[in-house]
């Protein structure tokens, strides 16, 4: 399934099978967060939130992304 993608601003079209195996981009952060993106947003059309990880120096990494079915 293909899926339009917004994360902090940035829109890209990738599909569902990319985000399940994280390899939309080279940020292992990045796939986490839109996996999790992609859980929460279930049967519905398109889910947006933000999401908050930890990089490798323990700083907060803040994430708002859009998921939207095409």
């Amino acid at each position: 399934m293909r899926i339009r993608a917004i994360v902090n601003g940035v829109c890209f079209y990738t599909t569902s099978t990319a985000i399940k195996r994280h390899t939309v981009c080279d940020f292992s952060n990045q796939n986490i967060a839109m996996a999790q993106v992609y859980d929460q947003m279930g049967p519905n059309n398109g889910f947006a939130t933000t999401i908050t990880l930890y990089d490798n120096k323990m700083n907060h990494v803040r994430y708002d992304i859009q998921l939207d079915k095409v």
